[in-house]
């Protein structure tokens, strides 16, 4: 990430120093910006004068030393809020008081981060995607103590950078990582209870819906064990909620080393460019009450899956209504616009429209009247209706 944001800044004109302490690392980073720089000439999007001026603007550095002329240093070190301290500590001590520190961290607090520096104002999220310089979108997040100026800084630098920025509340996983957590884990709780298997779901959201990927493909492609340790920071800071509950069978696939695409196997497993599901399905009966089945096949039609099976609509309801009450939580308590959050959404995982503007389309009394037969089936109160669904006439 941090080699992606220093080829994105020099990209559009900044001069950057690269910093890692592991010199292997430092000049791997640098290798691989020349040779990314290198497939923009072949391919004519840029010249190689203007490749060799890009590079030129980047020092490669193995020590936060002084940085008199420093505007904005961001931070992107592992997802350990000790070891952000220690760099954030640095980071103060190596810059004039005026600059900008920004964490690029997903899903640790920014007022917590921001405890390592003497004045906790200067500090701000700048929460990029993976990677940086292709995905357009950058949340910029507000701690309990950042200055105005200073998010205005970071919003501009996002902007400058030809990024898409929102802003967020400093709460547990911001916009993004907190609105997909109903996208992973319904779809997690579905398997478990043997409704249907990592193919089908994925399938089901893809045909019917217009999602790109389906959640076990996206998990694979993440990361099993960080999407894991993401869903677990989420659900640990918002006080062990059931809506965001870490499922067993991504422990277990973490636990045995089946990490997704990167170890070769995960929900999938990922030979010769081709997939083939890795995680058996119990399949097991279920039984919907005909007020579901009522709520069910309306719902579904609204969202655009007109010639869903039961068991399609089923699991429609399930991961679409997580994720459109997830939004309208985040929504009710102030954590994003609802532009913001739907453009959040759009721009940062490849969602086929914003949920909030989709919950709209299919009408939030439809949307409630799911949620609250989910909810009573459900015996642990993850489907409650946000405020701005519940208000819904």
């Amino acid at each position: 990430m941090g080699a992606g944001i220093a080829q994105l800044a020099a990209k559009h004109g900044c001069r950057v120093r690269l910093i890692d302490v592991n010199a292997d690392v430092l000049n791997g980073a640098m290798e691989g910006i020349g040779k990314r720089f290198d497939r923009s000439v072949e391919k004519g999007r840029i010249t190689a004068a203007e490749r060799n001026d890009m590079l030129a603007r980047i020092e490669p550095s193995g020590a936060m030393a002084d940085l008199p002329d420093v505007e904005l240093a961001i931070e992107a070190v592992v997802e350990d809020l000790s070891i952000k301290h220690k760099v954030f500590a640095a980071m103060e001590a190596a810059t004039p008081a005026s600059a900008v520190l920004a964490t690029n961290t997903s899903s640790l607090p920014i007022t917590k981060i921001a405890e390592a520096v003497s004045d906790p104002a200067r500090v701000v999220g700048m929460h990029f995607f993976n990677p940086a310089p292709v995905m357009p979108l950058v949340e910029v997040i507000a701690g309990e103590r950042s200055d105005v100026k200073n998010v205005d800084l970071a919003f501009n630098a996002a902007l400058s950078f030809g990024k898409i920025p929102v802003r967020a509340k400093d709460t547990p996983g911001f916009i993004v990582n907190r609105v997909a957590r109903g996208f992973y884990l319904e779809a997690l709780r579905l398997l478990g209870e043997g409704v249907a298997g990592v193919d089908e779901i994925d399938r089901v959201l893809k045909n019917h819906v217009g999602f790109r990927m389906g959640p076990f493909e996206l998990m694979d492609l993440i990361g099993v064990d960080v999407n894991l340790d993401v869903s677990t920071s989420v659900w640990e800071q918002m006080d062990k909620h059931a809506r965001f509950t870490p499922h067993d069978i991504q422990r277990e696939l973490v636990a045995a080393g089946h990490f997704g695409r990167k170890t070769g196997r995960g929900f999938y497993v990922h030979e010769d460019g081709g997939m083939l599901p890795a995680h058996a399905v119990d399949r097991r009966s279920f039984e919907l009450s005909p007020l579901m089945a009522d709520a069910m096949l309306v719902f579904s039609t609204k969202a655009g899956a007109v010639d869903a099976s039961g068991t399609e609509q089923y699991i429609l309801c399930r991961i679409l209504g997580a994720i459109f009450n997830e939004a309208g939580w985040a929504y009710s308590l102030g954590v994003a616009t609802s532009d913001d959050i739907d453009t959040a959404m759009i721009k940062g995982t490849n969602y086929p429209k914003g949920p909030l503007a989709w919950a709209d389309e299919i009408g939030h009394r439809t949307v409630r009247g799911v949620l609250k037969v989910l909810n009573e089936v459900a015996g642990d109160n993850r489907y409650e209706p946000a405020p701005l669904l519940a208000k819904a006439e």
